[in-house]
């Protein structure tokens, strides 16, 4: 009786044992890349926080710790701290969650706990509290492309050092998104249900949600460390190309064109603005501020007039140097940024 041949079973186990092999060695390799880029990323991150960027920003990562093996890079820190000596403004933040995948390191997601302190040597200081915020941002090697935002329930509290204005905001939901395109710095915003108090007395207004798209031209430089301490708000031009305030019940307000920033930081600009629901809003800012029920009352006549009786107007906002006017007809000042 014939022995039967082993040589499949043996060919086919060296097989399998080179690819044992294959693997384990691609594993450590893996491995042994991962933690050097790893080490890599954390010497960059001290130095970056050390002020070790164009921008001179210098950051505190309290107890940094470097994670994710193996599909990702992850920073978690304990508490997050920002001094930007150009601008002027120093931060302090609670925990930040911080994790890149390892085949799009440049695509961050992250998330930060509250409260945020904000101290600006432009003369104001903002509380911040939140319940989550959520973040990601895609990133080059000469700065930010783009960045979103995202918070719920949303507490803010701005005071003025030089003067007793002090503003109070809560939203239960709010988002912004920021972006580079073309030399230009393009940012949208949307808040919902926003309440606002000013001096500790809330306005006799209902909730309002507002959303923001704008154009910044020439300022994409405000998102690359090596430009932006060079690129401030000041003295640039940009466009409205959308701001909408909802207050319910049919009471819409749109504005849109083109504006400027002066040196000072007095707005100018010739704005359209759309009013659906005339009469409701004029109901309303006369009960928030009655010291200008008339100047209120002056303004929805004219436009009633321009609209031919309709509840629904259009017309053009003139702002030359901070002072607003439709018409004839002043609107007030608008402080400097």
């Amino acid at each position: 009786m014939a022995t039967p041949s082993t040589a499949p079973a043996s060919a086919t186990s060296r097989k399998v044992f080179r690819l044992g092999v294959f693997i384990v060695l691609f594993i450590a390799v893996y491995s042994v890349a991962w933690y050097f880029a790893a080490e890599y990323l954390r010497r960059q991150i001290v130095a970056f926080f050390e002020g070790g960027n164009p921008a001179a920003i210098t950051a505190n990562c309290e107890q940094p710790r470097i994670g994710g093996y193996p599909f990702r890079f992850r920073l978690n820190c304990d508490r997050l701290s920002l001094d930007d000596n150009y601008q002027g403004i120093s931060a302090s933040f609670g925990a930040v969650r911080a994790a890149a995948q390892i085949y799009a390191p440049g695509h961050v997601v992250w998330e930060l706990d509250g409260p945020a302190e904000i101290r600006s040597a432009r003369g104001f200081n903002t509380t911040i509290e939140w319940d989550d915020l959520f973040s990601s941002f895609n990133a080059s090697l000469s700065g930010l492309d783009r960045s979103s935002l995202e918070i719920r329930d949303l507490k803010a509290k701005l005071i003025s050092t030089t003067g007793p204005l002090q503003l109070e905001l809560t939203a239960p939901h709010a988002e912004s998104h920021i972006r580079q395109q073309e030399g230009d710095l393009d940012y949208a915003a949307l808040v919902r249900e926003a309440t606002l108090a000013i001096g500790g007395q809330p306005l006799a207004l209902p909730p309002a949600s507002a959303s923001l798209d704008v154009t910044f031209a020439d300022r994409g430089g405000l998102l690359q460390p090596a430009l932006s301490h060079a690129q401030t708000l000041y003295g640039t031009n940009g466009e409205i190309r959308r701001f909408v305030a909802d207050l319910g019940e049919g009471r819409v307000l749109t504005l849109s064109g083109p504006f400027s920033v002066g040196n000072e930081g007095l707005i100018s600009g010739q704005l359209r603005i759309e009013i659906e629901g005339m009469d409701a809003w004029n109901d309303a800012l006369g009960t928030a501020y009655p010291q200008m029920k008339d100047t209120f009352d002056d303004i929805n006549k004219v436009l009633t007039v321009m609209s031919l009786g309709r509840d629904k107007a259009s017309a053009e906002i003139t702002i030359r140097d901070g002072v607003a006017s439709l018409g004839f007809i002043p609107l007030g000042e608008i402080p400097p940024l």
